[in-house]
């Protein structure tokens, strides 16, 4: 019985010490990317030595392949719950906020993201999940502004949705390099950037939906 109990005690801490050294490579490879990260480093930031580190994981690839995974689960849920039905009948301004802030909080949230995807020999089967997420972002965003705006042209939406995305992730490493109120204010640019942008195409679409209604 005494086995038994301890059975799940021990399970328990191999878990959070599973989820601490992921932690402690996230931030390493995230602060000097993949190609210079150690396990050396990753296991001195997590407090252990490089022999309990490989009680858990074999090397940095392993650490790499597991970091990746769930991200690409993560990435996974945001699309279901970002563009979700509901968001295609929400005001103009709160859709900005339902597309904007979830990405802004899971790439602030997953530091090591673009190091892992650019430079890490993930395997190929997740980089491909991964790519297929990112590449699907377009579509997804493409089928929102098509419920809210069925009038415009799909090449019309699927050129907003492109420039969209190209300027969120080219203005992403200067938000996630600010702290605080500097941070604020750029995200609250972004949005009105967007609100600006995005208000000729799908408020036209609804005007034009209750002219003929």
């Amino acid at each position: 019985m005494q086995n038994e109990a301890r059975t799940p005690r021990r399970q328990a801490r191999g878990q959070q010490r599973m989820a601490s050294l992921l932690a402690a490579a996230e931030q390493v490879f995230a602060e000097i990317g993949y190609e210079q990260a150690t396990t050396n480093l990753i296991a001195a930031r997590a407090s252990v030595s490089p022999g309990t580190l490989y009680q858990f994981y074999p090397n940095k690839e392993a650490l790499a392949e597991a970091l990746a995974e769930s991200y690409a689960e993560r990435l996974r849920s945001l699309h279901e719950r970002v563009f979700s039905p509901r968001a295609a009948t929400t005001p103009l301004q709160e859709l900005v906020d339902v597309v904007v802030d979830p990405f802004l909080d899971f790439h602030l949230r997953a530091p090591a993201f673009e190091a892992l995807f650019v430079g890490a020999n993930v395997s190929a089967e997740l980089a491909k999940r991964i790519q297929s997420l990112q590449e699907g972002i377009t579509e997804r965003l493409v089928r929102l502004m098509q419920a809210r705006a069925p009038e415009i042209s799909k090449e019309d939406l699927f050129w907003a949705a492109e420039i969209s995305l190209g300027v969120f992730r080219g203005v992403l490493p200067t938000i996630t390099a600010l702290k605080g109120s500097r941070r604020n204010r750029a995200i609250r640019e972004i949005k009105a950037l967007f609100s600006r942008y995005w208000e000729p195409v799908l408020e036209a679409g609804r005007k034009t939906r209750a002219t003929k209604s």
